[in-house]
Formats: C-alpha cells, structure tokens, sequence
C-alpha cells in the first residue's frame, strides 16, 4: 500500500470513529453505513480496523455498535491531537500496523519531500528493524517503534549531537510516563535496571558542511515480552528489559509515552540548534548517564581484522560525543563500539 493511499484509508477510518463517538448508545449497523457514506460490510471492517488500533467497541445483536473506551496506541489522529509541539509530528505523521523498518519510510519521505521537517514514521511492528552496525532489530507488537525526519541548520559536525538529543529525550519520556529511572549508556542506549530498554539510530545525508537531512530511528521496548529475544550479555544474564517488565507486569500507555517522547525530543533539538549548542546537549547526558567513572570494556569492529576490546575507565563525554577513556596507557578517545559496563 502507498503511503498516500494508507494516509486516506485512516482518514476514513478516523472519520468513522467520530461517528461512534458522537453516537450518545449504540448504533446500528444501518445507520453507521448510512451515516458513513458506505455499505454494511465496510461497516465491519471499520469496527475491526479501530478494534485493532487498541479501540474498545462493544457489539449487540440488533442493537450495533458502541464505543466503550479510547486507545492507548500512537495511532496518528490521537497522537496528533495531543501534542503540544510547534513542527515534531504536526506536518505528517504517517502510520502503520506494520512496516519493514520506519526508517526506511522515514528516508523515502526525506529523499521525496522538501516540507518534511519533523515528520514522524510509526509502525505497531518492524520485520526488517535495524539496529546500529546494520545490526536487526527486533521489534514486535508492544513497543514504540517511530522515526523522525529533521532538516537541520546545524554545521555536519554537530549532527554527532543528535543521537544523544533522541537518547535524551527517551529517556526523561521513560522517566516521566513511568517513574522508572533511566539511564543512558554511551553512545545512544537508555537503560533500566542496568539492561537496554530502547535504542537509536541514525541516517544522515549530508554534504560539506551541509545537513540534508537527518533521520532519527527510536525503539523502545514497552510492553514487550524480551524473555523471547533470548539476548544475553557476556555473561550470560539478560542483556534487554522492557518497560512493561521492569513495573511489574503493568502496560504502559504507549499512545502518552510517544507523545512525551516527541515533545522532549523537539525541546533537546531545539537547546542544540538555537545556541545551546553539544556542550549543553553532552552536560544534560551527563547528568542522566550512571556510566562515568566506572570500569568499561569497549570493543571495537575494524574492517578486515578480530574485533578489538579496549579496557579502561570511562571518564567523560567529549564535545564531539566521542567516549574519554582513561586506560593503562593513557587517554584514549573512542568513536565508536560497544560498551559493557562493570556495575
């Protein structure tokens, strides 16, 4: 399906749920359709359609339709009127059940379209999610799986800031829908209770000194069921966690934490591009991070060769988002790799 001919198909279905919404009991079937524009068969696949979108619609043998209770997903009509952001979600919210990778969506809207700054992507699920170094990244129904399109007026070398910008924003979002504390792991993961419980990912298309365009990819495992991922660290524990899993078994509303997610996310964009500049993105990382000043082991891919593991302390963040280690040998500036933490 195009994304214009999905974006009419929710428009349709958003106009048929103001139908139920207006409806004071139930409705029948009849009137629906009439109302609607549409035939008593299309009736119930709009009724099935909201019911997948996590609406509550009750059904009685000659009586109807009655819609018992709203949604908690980020389905695009109800996230869009929620949010109380200036341009992150309010051009195009484009929305799927389910999507190869949001990203990819994301990109095509950036490579398509000139208005697109802050356009997001959304999908209930990902088959073909990716990860950082062209890693997988599994996505299953119960997360908040989105991507954001920024065109940037910030010089290229500051567009290493903006996964620390997306990082910071899922973070005080977890923070503040859920109360649990996370806590942010360099370069991009926010964790909780010391395992990963949602991670970022960026695309940039630039040129000299010239950001096209940048597309931030964020997953967040909400009320996913990690115990089926089956991924360990090194020693063998649980490397991820979910939202849902980390309170005891409780559903977060996923529709409230996007929202919360995208206004943070405008706000830390907005300290980088109007002055702020990485010095204060890097001091607000800081002050979120539990990683500082604790032993670290850093292994590094180089092309061609074993990947190679670097020991040391972590001492700072750079302006630049690079990770100060502080080794035997001496100081030692890390660009990338992965981190596991001694805690």
């Amino acid at each position: 399906m195009t994304t214009r001919a999905a974006q009419d198909q929710y428009r349709r279905l958003e106009e048929f749920l103001e139908l139920l919404k207006k409806s004071p009991d139930f409705a029948s079937g009849q009137s629906l359709a009439k109302r609607a524009g549409i035939s008593r068969s299309a009736v119930w696949k709009q009724v099935r359609r909201l019911r997948q979108c996590g609406y509550s619609i009750e059904s009685l043998h000659g009586m109807g339709y009655r819609l018992a209770s709203g949604t908690t997903h980020p389905v695009p009509w109800e996230l869009g009127r929620i949010l109380k952001t200036s341009f992150v979600g309010k051009g195009r919210i484009v929305y799927r059940d389910s999507a190869d990778s949001t990203q990819n969506i994301a990109i095509a809207l950036a490579e398509k379209h000139e208005d697109v700054h802050g356009a997001v992507a959304i999908a209930e699920q990902q088959n073909s999610g990716r990860g950082r170094m062209k890693r997988r990244w599994l996505s299953p129904r119960g997360g908040v799986w989105l991507s954001v399109v920024l065109k940037p007026s910030i010089p290229t070398a500051a567009s290493t800031m903006l996964p620390f910008v997306a990082a910071l924003a899922v973070c005080d979002a977890v923070r503040q829908r859920t109360g649990l504390l996370a806590t942010l792991k360099w370069p991009n993961d926010v964790m909780v209770g010391g395992k990963k419980a949602a991670g970022i990912l960026l695309d940039l298309s630039a040129e000299a000194e010239t950001v096209n365009y940048a597309v931030i990819g964020i997953g967040i495992n909400a009320n996913v069921d990690t115990s089926r991922m089956k991924i360990d660290d090194r020693e063998g524990r649980p490397a991820i966690t979910s939202l849902k899993e980390e309170l005891g078994g409780r559903d977060v509303n996923r529709l409230e934490l996007a929202r919360l997610l995208l206004e943070n996310l405008e706000r830390f964009y907005g300290m980088l591009e109007s002055g702020g500049g990485p010095e204060k993105i890097v001091a607000e990382w800081r002050r979120r991070s539990d990683m500082l000043g604790k032993k670290v082991s850093v292994v590094q891919a180089q092309q061609g060769k074993k990947a190679a593991a670097v020991e040391g302390v972590a001492a700072d963040i750079n302006d630049d988002g690079s990770l100060l280690l502080k080794t035997k040998s001496g100081d030692v500036n890390v660009v990338s790799g992965d981190v596991h933490v001694s805690y």
